[in-house]
Protein backbone atom coordinates (compact mmCIF):
# COMPACT_ATOMS: atom_id res chain seq x y z
CA UNK A 1 0.00 0.00 0.00
CA UNK A 2 2.87 2.45 1.03
CA UNK A 3 4.34 1.88 -2.76
CA UNK A 4 1.43 2.64 -4.02
CA UNK A 5 1.09 6.12 -2.36
CA UNK A 6 4.01 7.12 -2.89
CA UNK A 7 3.54 6.92 -6.91
CA UNK A 8 1.01 10.19 -5.85
CA UNK A 9 2.71 13.74 -5.38
CA UNK A 10 -0.44 14.32 -3.67
CA UNK A 11 -1.23 11.01 -2.13
CA UNK A 12 -0.53 11.57 1.12
CA UNK A 13 -4.67 12.18 1.97
CA UNK A 14 -5.86 8.71 0.23
CA UNK A 15 -5.93 5.53 2.17
CA UNK A 16 -6.99 3.70 -0.79
CA UNK A 17 -5.05 3.04 -4.39
CA UNK A 18 -6.95 5.50 -7.13
CA UNK A 19 -9.82 3.09 -9.06
CA UNK A 20 -8.22 2.18 -12.84
CA UNK A 21 -10.46 4.69 -14.43
CA UNK A 22 -9.55 7.49 -12.40
CA UNK A 23 -5.75 6.94 -13.58
CA UNK A 24 -7.35 6.39 -16.97
CA UNK A 25 -9.37 9.40 -17.78
CA UNK A 26 -7.10 11.43 -15.22
CA UNK A 27 -3.72 10.75 -16.86
CA UNK A 28 -2.34 13.70 -19.77
CA UNK A 29 1.18 12.34 -19.86
CA UNK A 30 0.51 11.17 -23.52
CA UNK A 31 -0.12 14.41 -25.04
CA UNK A 32 1.74 16.97 -22.04
CA UNK A 33 4.71 14.92 -22.21
CA UNK A 34 5.83 17.40 -25.24
CA UNK A 35 5.95 19.85 -22.35
CA UNK A 36 9.06 17.95 -20.88
CA UNK A 37 11.77 21.04 -22.38
CA UNK A 38 9.76 23.94 -20.60
CA UNK A 39 8.93 21.83 -17.70
CA UNK A 40 12.71 21.32 -17.11
CA UNK A 41 13.56 24.69 -17.94
CA UNK A 42 10.65 26.39 -15.69
CA UNK A 43 11.93 24.15 -12.93
CA UNK A 44 15.34 25.41 -13.02
CA UNK A 45 14.31 29.25 -12.75
CA UNK A 46 12.22 27.73 -9.57
CA UNK A 47 15.15 26.15 -8.36
CA UNK A 48 17.16 29.19 -8.59
CA UNK A 49 14.67 31.11 -6.90
CA UNK A 50 14.72 28.42 -4.01
CA UNK A 51 18.36 28.58 -3.80
CA UNK A 52 18.48 32.48 -3.40
CA UNK A 53 15.33 32.48 -0.45
CA UNK A 54 16.93 29.48 1.68
CA UNK A 55 14.96 26.21 1.08
CA UNK A 56 17.79 24.69 -1.20
CA UNK A 57 21.51 24.75 -0.33
CA UNK A 58 23.95 25.43 -3.20
CA UNK A 59 24.49 21.40 -3.07
CA UNK A 60 21.10 20.67 -3.52
CA UNK A 61 20.66 23.18 -6.44
CA UNK A 62 23.16 22.00 -8.13
CA UNK A 63 21.87 17.95 -8.00
CA UNK A 64 18.78 19.26 -9.05
CA UNK A 65 20.06 20.97 -12.20
CA UNK A 66 22.23 17.65 -12.71
CA UNK A 67 19.58 15.42 -12.51
CA UNK A 68 16.98 17.34 -14.74
CA UNK A 69 19.21 17.61 -17.39
CA UNK A 70 19.91 13.92 -17.06
CA UNK A 71 15.87 13.55 -17.39
CA UNK A 72 16.21 15.47 -20.15
CA UNK A 73 18.61 13.34 -22.07
CA UNK A 74 16.22 10.57 -20.84
CA UNK A 75 13.68 11.56 -22.17
CA UNK A 76 15.16 12.73 -25.93
CA UNK A 77 17.09 9.22 -25.94
CA UNK A 78 13.88 7.70 -25.83
CA UNK A 79 15.05 6.26 -22.42
CA UNK A 80 12.46 7.49 -20.29
CA UNK A 81 9.59 5.32 -18.84
CA UNK A 82 6.24 6.98 -18.48
CA UNK A 83 3.40 5.49 -16.41
CA UNK A 84 -0.68 5.98 -16.37
CA UNK A 85 0.11 6.61 -12.28
CA UNK A 86 2.10 9.68 -12.46
CA UNK A 87 -0.80 11.28 -14.08
CA UNK A 88 1.20 14.29 -16.21
CA UNK A 89 4.66 14.84 -17.57
CA UNK A 90 5.36 17.27 -14.44
CA UNK A 91 5.13 14.39 -11.58
CA UNK A 92 7.00 12.12 -14.24
CA UNK A 93 9.86 14.47 -14.00
CA UNK A 94 9.58 15.13 -10.13
CA UNK A 95 9.36 11.65 -9.19
CA UNK A 96 11.92 10.49 -11.54
CA UNK A 97 14.66 13.67 -10.40
CA UNK A 98 13.38 12.14 -6.50
CA UNK A 99 14.25 8.67 -7.98
CA UNK A 100 18.04 10.15 -9.42
CA UNK A 101 19.04 12.19 -6.45
CA UNK A 102 16.79 11.48 -3.25
CA UNK A 103 15.87 14.10 -0.78
CA UNK A 104 16.71 17.62 -2.71
CA UNK A 105 14.20 16.26 -5.21
CA UNK A 106 11.53 16.78 -2.84
CA UNK A 107 12.11 19.91 -2.10
CA UNK A 108 12.08 21.34 -5.26
CA UNK A 109 8.19 21.64 -5.46
CA UNK A 110 8.39 23.75 -2.33
CA UNK A 111 6.32 27.15 -3.42
CA UNK A 112 4.92 25.81 -6.09
CA UNK A 113 1.55 24.68 -7.68
CA UNK A 114 0.85 22.02 -10.71
CA UNK A 115 -1.61 24.68 -11.31
CA UNK A 116 1.02 27.85 -12.03
CA UNK A 117 3.60 25.60 -13.05
CA UNK A 118 1.47 23.78 -15.93
CA UNK A 119 0.53 27.49 -16.40
CA UNK A 120 4.04 28.36 -17.29
CA UNK A 121 4.89 25.06 -19.08
CA UNK A 122 2.33 26.23 -21.39
CA UNK A 123 3.33 30.31 -21.58
CA UNK A 124 7.08 28.59 -22.68
CA UNK A 125 5.54 26.23 -24.92
CA UNK A 126 3.55 28.88 -26.47
CA UNK A 127 6.74 31.12 -26.91
CA UNK A 128 9.08 28.71 -28.67
CA UNK A 129 6.63 27.67 -31.02
CA UNK A 130 5.65 30.67 -32.20
CA UNK A 131 9.33 31.83 -32.78
CA UNK A 132 9.28 28.39 -35.23
CA UNK A 133 6.48 29.32 -36.76
CA UNK A 134 7.00 33.11 -37.23
CA UNK A 135 10.59 31.88 -38.86
CA UNK A 136 8.41 29.78 -41.43
CA UNK A 137 6.20 32.65 -42.69
CA UNK A 138 9.31 34.53 -42.84
CA UNK A 139 10.20 31.82 -45.61
CA UNK A 140 6.64 32.00 -47.14
CA UNK A 141 6.76 35.57 -47.53
CA UNK A 142 10.07 35.37 -48.87
CA UNK A 143 8.87 32.80 -51.69
CA UNK A 144 5.95 34.69 -52.39
CA UNK A 145 7.75 37.88 -52.88
CA UNK A 146 10.27 36.63 -55.16
CA UNK A 147 7.30 34.68 -57.21
CA UNK A 148 5.85 37.71 -57.45
CA UNK A 149 8.76 39.91 -58.48
CA UNK A 150 9.49 37.22 -61.38
CA UNK A 151 5.56 38.19 -62.40
CA UNK A 152 4.94 41.20 -62.99
CA UNK A 153 4.38 41.52 -66.44
CA UNK A 154 2.26 38.65 -66.57
CA UNK A 155 -1.82 39.50 -66.66
CA UNK A 156 -4.29 37.37 -65.37
CA UNK A 157 -8.23 37.10 -64.76
CA UNK A 158 -8.95 38.99 -61.19
CA UNK A 159 -12.38 37.32 -59.98
CA UNK A 160 -15.31 39.23 -58.12
CA UNK A 161 -18.71 36.40 -57.40
CA UNK A 162 -15.88 33.65 -59.31
CA UNK A 163 -16.65 35.62 -62.37
CA UNK A 164 -14.13 37.39 -64.62
CA UNK A 165 -14.18 40.89 -63.35
CA UNK A 166 -10.81 42.85 -64.56
CA UNK A 167 -6.90 42.26 -65.38
CA UNK A 168 -4.66 42.45 -62.87
CA UNK A 169 -1.01 41.67 -62.81
CA UNK A 170 0.12 38.02 -61.53
CA UNK A 171 2.39 39.57 -59.20
CA UNK A 172 -0.97 42.10 -57.61
CA UNK A 173 -2.44 38.65 -56.94
CA UNK A 174 0.14 37.20 -55.30
CA UNK A 175 1.16 40.25 -53.14
CA UNK A 176 -2.61 40.00 -52.00
CA UNK A 177 -1.13 37.11 -49.75
CA UNK A 178 2.08 38.43 -48.76
CA UNK A 179 -0.24 41.20 -46.94
CA UNK A 180 -2.23 38.87 -46.00
CA UNK A 181 0.73 36.88 -43.78
CA UNK A 182 2.84 39.52 -43.44
CA UNK A 183 -0.71 40.45 -40.99
CA UNK A 184 -0.26 36.79 -39.19
CA UNK A 185 3.33 37.33 -38.59
CA UNK A 186 2.38 40.82 -36.78
CA UNK A 187 -0.41 38.62 -34.47
CA UNK A 188 1.60 36.41 -33.60
CA UNK A 189 3.74 38.83 -32.03
CA UNK A 190 1.36 40.35 -30.38
CA UNK A 191 0.40 36.85 -29.36
CA UNK A 192 3.70 36.79 -27.60
CA UNK A 193 3.70 39.97 -25.80
CA UNK A 194 0.21 39.02 -24.24
CA UNK A 195 2.24 35.08 -23.61
CA UNK A 196 5.16 35.81 -22.18
CA UNK A 197 4.13 36.65 -18.64
CA UNK A 198 5.62 35.23 -15.11
CA UNK A 199 2.92 33.17 -13.37
CA UNK A 200 5.42 31.18 -11.06
CA UNK A 201 4.72 32.10 -7.59
CA UNK A 202 0.82 32.47 -8.13
CA UNK A 203 0.59 28.82 -6.44
CA UNK A 204 -2.77 27.10 -6.37
CA UNK A 205 -4.72 30.68 -6.69
CA UNK A 206 -3.44 32.78 -4.02
CA UNK A 207 -0.02 32.89 -4.20
CA UNK A 208 2.61 31.02 -2.21
CA UNK A 209 3.49 31.42 1.78
CA UNK A 210 7.26 31.95 0.26
CA UNK A 211 9.32 34.84 -0.40
CA UNK A 212 9.47 34.13 -3.85
CA UNK A 213 11.43 35.78 -5.77
CA UNK A 214 9.14 36.67 -8.92
CA UNK A 215 11.80 39.32 -11.04
CA UNK A 216 14.64 36.64 -10.54
CA UNK A 217 12.59 34.20 -12.11
CA UNK A 218 11.23 36.41 -14.68
CA UNK A 219 15.00 37.20 -15.47
CA UNK A 220 16.26 33.91 -15.98
CA UNK A 221 13.21 32.82 -17.85
CA UNK A 222 13.35 35.88 -20.54
CA UNK A 223 9.78 36.60 -19.95
CA UNK A 224 8.37 40.19 -20.48
CA UNK A 225 6.32 40.84 -17.07
CA UNK A 226 4.86 39.12 -13.42
CA UNK A 227 1.32 38.52 -13.49
CA UNK A 228 -0.71 40.95 -11.92
CA UNK A 229 -3.33 38.84 -10.07
CA UNK A 230 -2.81 34.89 -8.84
CA UNK A 231 -6.03 34.02 -9.38
CA UNK A 232 -6.11 35.46 -12.85
CA UNK A 233 -2.49 33.67 -13.70
CA UNK A 234 -3.67 30.04 -12.84
CA UNK A 235 -7.02 30.49 -14.36
CA UNK A 236 -7.59 32.05 -17.26
CA UNK A 237 -5.94 30.61 -21.08
CA UNK A 238 -6.48 33.84 -22.78
CA UNK A 239 -2.81 33.16 -23.99
CA UNK A 240 -3.78 29.77 -25.30
CA UNK A 241 -6.64 31.82 -27.09
CA UNK A 242 -4.67 34.41 -28.56
CA UNK A 243 -2.67 31.97 -30.46
CA UNK A 244 -5.81 29.73 -31.43
CA UNK A 245 -7.14 32.84 -32.89
CA UNK A 246 -3.94 33.45 -34.87
CA UNK A 247 -3.21 30.24 -36.16
CA UNK A 248 -7.03 29.78 -37.41
CA UNK A 249 -6.41 33.40 -39.03
CA UNK A 250 -3.64 32.10 -40.95
CA UNK A 251 -5.59 28.81 -41.91
CA UNK A 252 -7.98 30.92 -43.22
CA UNK A 253 -5.83 32.27 -45.45
CA UNK A 254 -3.81 29.50 -46.46
CA UNK A 255 -7.28 27.62 -46.91
CA UNK A 256 -8.36 30.39 -49.47
CA UNK A 257 -5.21 30.52 -51.21
CA UNK A 258 -5.28 26.40 -51.29
CA UNK A 259 -8.81 26.78 -52.88
CA UNK A 260 -7.42 28.81 -55.43
CA UNK A 261 -4.53 26.90 -55.86
CA UNK A 262 -7.14 23.71 -56.88
CA UNK A 263 -9.38 25.40 -58.96
CA UNK A 264 -6.50 27.42 -61.20
CA UNK A 265 -4.71 23.53 -61.77
CA UNK A 266 -7.94 22.45 -63.36
CA UNK A 267 -8.78 21.74 -66.43
CA UNK A 268 -11.11 23.84 -66.81
CA UNK A 269 -8.91 26.93 -65.71
CA UNK A 270 -5.54 25.56 -66.31
CA UNK A 271 -3.60 28.81 -65.12
CA UNK A 272 -1.12 26.40 -63.39
CA UNK A 273 0.42 23.65 -62.78
CA UNK A 274 2.18 21.92 -59.56
CA UNK A 275 5.23 19.25 -60.02
CA UNK A 276 4.88 15.91 -59.76
CA UNK A 277 6.54 15.92 -56.47
CA UNK A 278 3.90 18.29 -55.35
CA UNK A 279 0.83 16.19 -56.55
CA UNK A 280 -0.52 12.77 -56.39
CA UNK A 281 -2.68 10.33 -58.99
CA UNK A 282 -5.78 8.06 -58.66
CA UNK A 283 -5.72 4.24 -57.50
CA UNK A 284 -8.24 3.84 -60.78
CA UNK A 285 -7.96 6.92 -63.17
CA UNK A 286 -4.36 6.68 -64.36
CA UNK A 287 -4.66 10.62 -65.90
CA UNK A 288 -5.15 11.95 -62.62
CA UNK A 289 -2.96 14.64 -60.73
CA UNK A 290 -4.31 16.08 -57.68
CA UNK A 291 -3.66 18.57 -56.01
CA UNK A 292 -3.74 17.29 -52.68
CA UNK A 293 -1.69 18.91 -50.47
CA UNK A 294 -3.87 22.37 -51.01
CA UNK A 295 -6.60 19.97 -50.15
CA UNK A 296 -5.37 19.05 -47.17
CA UNK A 297 -4.53 21.89 -45.91
CA UNK A 298 -7.90 23.48 -46.71
CA UNK A 299 -9.20 20.45 -44.88
CA UNK A 300 -6.50 21.26 -41.97
CA UNK A 301 -8.38 24.72 -41.68
CA UNK A 302 -11.45 23.15 -40.56
CA UNK A 303 -9.37 21.69 -38.14
CA UNK A 304 -7.51 24.63 -36.64
CA UNK A 305 -10.74 26.54 -36.45
CA UNK A 306 -12.53 23.77 -34.28
CA UNK A 307 -9.78 23.75 -32.07
CA UNK A 308 -10.06 27.62 -31.17
CA UNK A 309 -14.04 26.51 -30.68
CA UNK A 310 -12.98 23.90 -28.59
CA UNK A 311 -11.36 26.06 -26.05
CA UNK A 312 -13.72 28.78 -26.04
CA UNK A 313 -16.11 26.12 -25.02
CA UNK A 314 -13.82 24.78 -22.48
CA UNK A 315 -13.54 27.69 -20.87
CA UNK A 316 -17.15 29.86 -21.07
CA UNK A 317 -18.88 28.15 -18.03
CA UNK A 318 -15.62 27.67 -15.66
CA UNK A 319 -15.51 29.26 -12.42
CA UNK A 320 -12.53 30.39 -11.01
CA UNK A 321 -10.28 29.36 -10.06
CA UNK A 322 -8.08 26.29 -11.05
CA UNK A 323 -10.38 23.41 -12.70
CA UNK A 324 -9.80 19.76 -14.12
CA UNK A 325 -11.38 20.78 -17.53
CA UNK A 326 -8.36 22.94 -18.09
CA UNK A 327 -6.21 19.84 -18.53
CA UNK A 328 -7.78 19.38 -22.07
CA UNK A 329 -6.27 22.65 -23.25
CA UNK A 330 -3.11 21.44 -24.60
CA UNK A 331 -4.73 19.13 -26.49
CA UNK A 332 -6.46 21.84 -29.00
CA UNK A 333 -3.21 23.97 -28.85
CA UNK A 334 -0.46 20.89 -29.77
CA UNK A 335 -2.66 19.91 -32.42
CA UNK A 336 -2.73 23.27 -34.36
CA UNK A 337 0.99 23.89 -33.60
CA UNK A 338 1.22 20.69 -35.93
CA UNK A 339 -1.48 22.08 -38.46
CA UNK A 340 0.01 25.74 -38.88
CA UNK A 341 3.67 24.48 -39.29
CA UNK A 342 3.05 21.75 -41.79
CA UNK A 343 0.57 24.38 -43.65
CA UNK A 344 2.98 26.97 -43.86
CA UNK A 345 5.56 24.64 -45.32
CA UNK A 346 3.12 22.97 -47.53
CA UNK A 347 2.18 26.71 -49.10
CA UNK A 348 5.78 27.66 -49.40
CA UNK A 349 6.42 24.83 -51.19
CA UNK A 350 3.25 24.71 -53.66
CA UNK A 351 4.35 28.32 -54.82
CA UNK A 352 8.12 28.28 -55.06
CA UNK A 353 7.10 25.24 -57.44
CA UNK A 354 4.51 26.26 -59.33
CA UNK A 355 4.33 27.05 -63.02
CA UNK A 356 1.69 29.78 -64.70
CA UNK A 357 0.52 29.55 -68.18
CA UNK A 358 0.12 32.70 -69.67
CA UNK A 359 -2.07 31.53 -72.68
CA UNK A 360 -5.05 30.00 -70.65
CA UNK A 361 -5.10 33.48 -68.99
CA UNK A 362 -5.12 35.29 -71.96
CA UNK A 363 -7.90 32.96 -72.85
CA UNK A 364 -10.22 33.36 -69.62
CA UNK A 365 -9.77 36.99 -70.05
CA UNK A 366 -10.96 37.53 -73.67
CA UNK A 367 -13.43 34.94 -72.77
CA UNK A 368 -14.48 36.48 -69.77
CA UNK A 369 -14.92 40.41 -71.56
CA UNK A 370 -12.26 41.69 -68.67
CA UNK A 371 -12.18 44.37 -70.23
CA UNK A 372 -15.63 45.75 -70.88
CA UNK A 373 -15.60 48.37 -67.98
CA UNK A 374 -12.47 49.76 -69.50
CA UNK A 375 -14.01 50.10 -72.96
CA UNK A 376 -17.08 51.80 -70.90
CA UNK A 377 -14.38 54.37 -69.12
CA UNK A 378 -13.12 54.93 -73.14
CA UNK A 379 -16.58 56.29 -74.26
CA UNK A 380 -17.00 58.46 -71.07
CA UNK A 381 -12.96 60.00 -71.32
CA UNK A 382 -12.14 60.32 -74.85
CA UNK A 383 -16.04 60.54 -76.21
CA UNK A 384 -17.26 62.34 -73.76
CA UNK A 385 -20.97 59.96 -73.41
CA UNK A 386 -22.25 59.46 -70.12
CA UNK A 387 -21.38 56.77 -67.86
CA UNK A 388 -24.77 55.09 -68.50
CA UNK A 389 -25.29 55.42 -71.31
CA UNK A 390 -21.60 53.74 -72.18
CA UNK A 391 -22.43 51.28 -69.87
CA UNK A 392 -25.12 50.59 -71.98
CA UNK A 393 -23.50 49.98 -75.08
CA UNK A 394 -20.65 48.20 -73.74
CA UNK A 395 -23.29 45.80 -72.43
CA UNK A 396 -24.91 45.59 -75.32
CA UNK A 397 -21.69 44.39 -77.48
CA UNK A 398 -20.60 41.95 -74.64
CA UNK A 399 -24.49 40.45 -75.52
CA UNK A 400 -24.12 40.64 -79.09
CA UNK A 401 -20.38 38.71 -78.46
CA UNK A 402 -21.58 36.29 -76.41
CA UNK A 403 -24.51 35.38 -79.53
CA UNK A 404 -21.65 35.34 -82.13
CA UNK A 405 -19.37 33.25 -80.23
CA UNK A 406 -17.26 35.52 -80.40
CA UNK A 407 -15.18 38.32 -77.79
CA UNK A 408 -13.83 41.93 -77.49
CA UNK A 409 -11.09 41.61 -79.47
CA UNK A 410 -12.51 38.91 -82.23
CA UNK A 411 -15.90 40.17 -83.32
CA UNK A 412 -16.45 41.64 -86.23
CA UNK A 413 -15.71 45.86 -87.13
CA UNK A 414 -19.11 45.58 -88.60
CA UNK A 415 -21.08 44.06 -84.97
CA UNK A 416 -18.89 46.79 -83.17
CA UNK A 417 -20.38 49.52 -85.29
CA UNK A 418 -24.28 48.40 -85.17
CA UNK A 419 -23.76 48.92 -81.72
CA UNK A 420 -21.90 52.39 -81.31
CA UNK A 421 -19.80 54.12 -84.21
CA UNK A 422 -16.95 54.46 -81.05
CA UNK A 423 -16.80 50.96 -81.50
CA UNK A 424 -14.02 50.85 -84.73
CA UNK A 425 -10.49 52.02 -85.57
CA UNK A 426 -7.41 51.72 -83.10
CA UNK A 427 -8.69 53.14 -80.49
CA UNK A 428 -11.49 50.56 -79.88
CA UNK A 429 -8.40 48.04 -79.54
CA UNK A 430 -6.09 49.94 -77.54
CA UNK A 431 -9.37 50.68 -74.77
CA UNK A 432 -9.87 46.68 -74.74
CA UNK A 433 -5.87 46.01 -74.53
CA UNK A 434 -5.51 43.54 -71.54
CA UNK A 435 -1.88 45.72 -70.56
CA UNK A 436 -2.99 48.59 -71.10
CA UNK A 437 -6.62 48.39 -68.43
CA UNK A 438 -3.93 47.04 -65.76
CA UNK A 439 -1.54 50.47 -66.62
CA UNK A 440 -4.69 52.39 -66.00
CA UNK A 441 -4.74 51.52 -61.98
CA UNK A 442 -2.25 54.03 -61.56
CA UNK A 443 -3.26 54.42 -57.62
CA UNK A 444 -1.49 53.68 -55.16
CA UNK A 445 -2.29 49.73 -53.96
CA UNK A 446 -3.32 49.49 -57.76
CA UNK A 447 -2.06 46.94 -60.37
CA UNK A 448 -0.16 49.19 -62.82
CA UNK A 449 3.46 48.50 -63.71
CA UNK A 450 4.77 51.52 -61.41
CA UNK A 451 2.45 50.88 -58.35
CA UNK A 452 3.73 47.41 -58.51
CA UNK A 453 7.39 48.57 -58.49
CA UNK A 454 6.06 50.15 -55.30
CA UNK A 455 4.96 47.22 -53.74
CA UNK A 456 7.16 45.19 -54.52
CA UNK A 457 9.45 48.08 -52.74
CA UNK A 458 7.44 47.92 -50.03
CA UNK A 459 7.33 43.97 -48.94
CA UNK A 460 10.73 44.03 -49.57
CA UNK A 461 11.76 46.45 -46.64
CA UNK A 462 8.50 44.69 -44.62
CA UNK A 463 10.34 41.81 -45.27
CA UNK A 464 13.48 42.69 -43.96
CA UNK A 465 11.73 44.71 -40.36
CA UNK A 466 10.09 41.22 -40.11
CA UNK A 467 13.59 39.30 -39.59
CA UNK A 468 15.03 42.13 -38.12
CA UNK A 469 12.15 42.25 -35.07
CA UNK A 470 12.23 38.50 -34.84
CA UNK A 471 15.88 38.76 -34.73
CA UNK A 472 15.68 40.97 -31.77
CA UNK A 473 13.35 38.82 -29.64
CA UNK A 474 16.19 36.48 -29.71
Amino acid sequence: MQEEKSQKLWGGRFETKAASIMERIGESVSFDKRLYKQDIIGSIAHAKNLLKIGILTKEEFDSIVTGLMQIKTEIELGQFHYTTELEDIHMHIEHRLTHLIGQAGKKLHTGRSRNDQVAQDVRLFIRDETNEILESILRLLDVILKKASDNQELVMPGYTHLQVAQPIRTSHYLLAYFWAFERNFKQLQHTLEVNDILVLGSGALAGVNYNTDRDLMLEELGLRALSDNSIDAVSQRDHILNFLFAASLILVHASRLCEEIIIYSSVEFGFISLPDSLTTGSSIMPQKKNPDIAELIRGKSARVIANLNHMLILLKGLPLAYNRDLQEDKISLFDSVDQVKISIEGITEMIREMKFHPEKMQNSLNRGFATATDLADYLVNDKKIPFREAHEHVGKLVSLCVQRNRTLVDIEESDRASISEHFVGESYFAAISLPNSTEKKNVYGGTASVRQKEQLKKAENSLANLRQSLQAEK
